[in-house]
C-alpha cells in the first residue's frame, strides 16, 4: 500500500529546494552575495560509491610539456577551453584532468596547487595540504556516466606526489545535484565559506573548519 505521506513530503522538499534557489539566485544577482558549502577529502584512500569500468576509456593528465597535445585535443569549441586559458593554467603549475573516448576529449577538470582565480577579480586560496579542482566539464553526450570517477585514483595518486593530501572544492548551496555528487565520491562538507562584491566593495566570510583548511575567497586587482 502507497503511503500518502511519502509523495506530500517529496512535494515539500521540492518546494524547499526551489525557493532556496530563487533566494540564493536573488541575493547573488541583487546583492553580489554568493554563498557556498566547502567539501573536501582526504586523497589516496578508495573511492565512494566507485562506479564500474567503462569499456572504451582512456586516461591522461596533462602538464605543462603536454600543452600541443591537449590542445589539439581541445581545439573544438564546444569544449570551452581557450589556448589562453591553458596558458594561463600551466603557467601557475595546474594539471589537466582528462578522460579520452575514441581519440576525443570528452571530460575534463582543472587541479590547482596555488591560488587560482575564481571570477574577475576574485581568487581562491586555500592550505598547502590541499589540491582544488576547477573548470570541470564533460561533453552533454557523455554526461551521467561519471567516467571521470573510475579515474579518480589515479588522479589522487598523481596528486599525493606533488605532497598533497587532501582535495578542496566549494560548492554553492543551492547546487543539488553537484552536491550529491561531492558526498557520493566520499567528501564532507567542512563549513561554508563566501563573499560579497558589489562595485568596490568587497567582503570575504568564512566559519571556522574552512579557516583551518586556510581556504579563503580574496580579492586580487587586475592591471
Amino acid at each position: 500500500m502507497t503511503d500518502p505521506k511519502k509523495p506530500r513530503a517529496a512535494e515539500r522538499r521540492g518546494f524547499r529546494v526551489a525557493m532556496e534557489s530563487a533566494l540564493v539566485w536573488r541575493l547573488r544577482q541583487w546583492f553580489g552575495l554568493r554563498l557556498y558549502g566547502i567539501y573536501a577529502r582526504d586523497l589516496g584512500g578508495a573511492i565512494a560509491d566507485f562506479s564500474p569500468a567503462l569499456v572504451g576509456y582512456s586516461h591522461r593528465i596533462f602538464e605543462a610539456p603536454d600543452a600541443e597535445i591537449l590542445q589539439a585535443l581541445a581545439g573544438a569549441p564546444t569544449l570551452d577551453m581557450s589556448e589562453s586559458f591553458m596558458k594561463s593554467a600551466f603557467g601557475k603549475g595546474d594539471a589537466c584532468d582528462a578522460v579520452i573516448f575514441a581519440g576525443k576529449l570528452v571530460s575534463y577538470s582543472w587541479m590547482a596547487f596555488t591560488p587560482t582565480r575564481d571570477s574577475g577579480s576574485v581568487f581562491v586560496e586555500f592550505g598547502p595540504r590541499y589540491r582544488y579542482v576547477y573548470k570541470a566539464f564533460t561533453l552533454p553526450e557523455f554526461r551521467g556516466r561519471h567516467a571521470i570517477r573510475q579515474f579518480k585514483v589515479d588522479s589522487d595518486q598523481y596528486c599525493v606526489q606533488r605532497g598533497r593530501v587532501a582535495t578542496i572544492a566549494f560548492i554553492s548551496i543551492d547546487n543539488q545535484p553537484s552536491i550529491r555528487y561531492a558526498l557520493g565520491v566520499g567528501n564532507r562538507r567542512i563549513g561554508h565559506a563566501g563573499y560579497l562584491k558589489f562595485g568596490s566593495v568587497f567582503f570575504s566570510f568564512r566559519t571556522p573548519g574552512v579557516k583551518r583548511a586556510g581556504f579563503r575567497f580574496f580579492e586580487r586587482r587586475l592591471g
